[in-house]
């Protein structure tokens, strides 16, 4: 556009015309909310206000930068692997910057080869996507999450199972825990404090996780707790600590927990062979 603008305004007759054209492009480009990068070679030649605010720099700042020193490492290689913009093409990707204060947002920018000031430049425009991130991430949270306890769900236990079982010659533990009496204690004392009970277990369950382990409501009254590259005896000890734990909460009513433990390959190669065989466990533990 730049470089029409400049062929036309080269003609006497036009260059008044075409030179206030030039002026309302940068207005334009100011006014409006996608930010706008134009580089030539590694420094950044122009931004516009969209820009600072999207990135928190000022404008001297982000001219004195490359555009990829805002992008996150992580995301610079995956995008530079696609390959570069040609000229007048465009390539449309999605990224991470992070700001001047620190924070991460995610980007949609859109990359063409353009001329800026007779010479061949890049032109980066970027919408903001980070307020529509953040609620597919929560929207995807909600998916996998019990909503009593805030552990994971049925569906994201097997997910994990399924992860762990892919990942060949590497062991890992199942436990499947039951709060045991959960029918008594509704019947006593009311569902609400029966709902309390399970979240006190998933709260200790959660005490006791690893960041590598995986916490799920699997039933009513079972949870699962998945241990990667966890053995048989390092399995039984967790679960008869977090036993001793429960028993050992002090508030009311007491609780107590049947823990059942299966261990991959040995005791199950499928998802379904493992559960069996922890619940089989965990029954012969249960109080007659």
């Amino acid at each position: 556009m730049l470089t029409k603008i400049r062929e036309r305004a080269a003609n006497s007759s036009l260059r008044p015309e075409f030179v206030c054209g030039e002026a309302n492009f940068r207005t334009i480009a100011e006014a409006i909310a996608c930010a706008i990068f134009i580089s030539q070679g590694e420094q950044l030649n122009y931004v516009n206000h969209a820009a600072e605010t999207m990135t928190g720099y000022a404008r001297e700042e982000l001219l004195s930068m490359n555009f990829w020193d805002l992008v996150r490492p992580d995301c610079r290689e995956l995008v530079l692997n696609r390959g570069d913009a040609r000229h007048g093409s465009a390539r449309q990707y999605e990224v991470k910057i992070l700001t001047k204060s620190g924070d991460e947002r995610w980007l949609d920018i859109s990359t063409a080869m353009i001329e800026f000031d007779g010479m061949l430049a890049s032109l980066h425009s970027a919408v903001d996507l980070t307020e529509r991130k953040h609620a597919e991430e929560k929207v995807q949270l909600l998916a996998v999450t019990d909503p009593l306890t805030g552990l994971g769900n049925y569906r994201r236990l097997v997910e994990a199972l399924d992860a762990e079982v892919k990942r060949t010659g590497r062991p890992f533990a199942v436990l499947l825990l039951d709060l045991d009496q959960l029918k008594k204690i509704n019947d006593r004392y009311g569902h609400l404090i029966g709902s309390q009970a399970l979240c006190r277990l998933a709260d200790v369950l959660r005490g006791f996780c690893r960041s590598i382990d995986t916490a799920a409501r699997y039933g009513r009254d079972e949870f699962a707790v998945i241990l990667p590259e966890t053995t048989a005896a390092a399995a039984r000890l967790v679960a008869s600590r977090i036993r001793s734990r429960v028993a050992a909460d002090s508030l009311e009513p007491p609780l107590s927990a049947s823990v059942g433990v299966a261990v991959y390959p040995q005791d199950g190669e499928t998802i379904e062979a493992l559960l069996c065989a922890a619940d089989r466990d965990l029954y012969g533990m249960k109080p007659v």
